[in-house]
């Protein structure tokens, strides 16, 4: 049997958008719990490695006007504020074991 094709990363995140785009609190929630609940931890530490990628991301457009709106804002100030309380890069690194 062969295997399904690997998604790649901008699959998975057109996949997410799509979902997120028709999904209300609940869905989010329900996600969350799942995910923290129901996980491998070591597929939980990856994960979260990407939530911080996204958090570095949205912070550093904070300093690029055009980057974000109305729309966005209230993502990108808190993600600055979270990579301001955290320190340096080194501070969010998350080893994976």
């Amino acid at each position: 049997m062969t295997e399904p094709k690997r998604k790649t990363g901008a699959e998975m995140a057109r996949e997410l958008d799509s979902w997120i785009n028709g999904s209300d609190k609940t869905d989010v929630e329900a996600f969350a719990v799942e995910l923290t609940d129901r996980t491998h931890r070591t597929l939980q530490q990856r994960c979260m490695d990407l939530f911080v990628a996204c958090i570095e991301i949205w912070a550093e457009r904070s300093k690029r006007p055009g980057l974000f709106d109305a729309r966005n804002e209230a993502t990108v100030k808190l993600a600055k504020k979270m990579v301001d309380a955290t320190g340096d890069k080194y501070d969010r690194f998350l080893p994976l074991i």
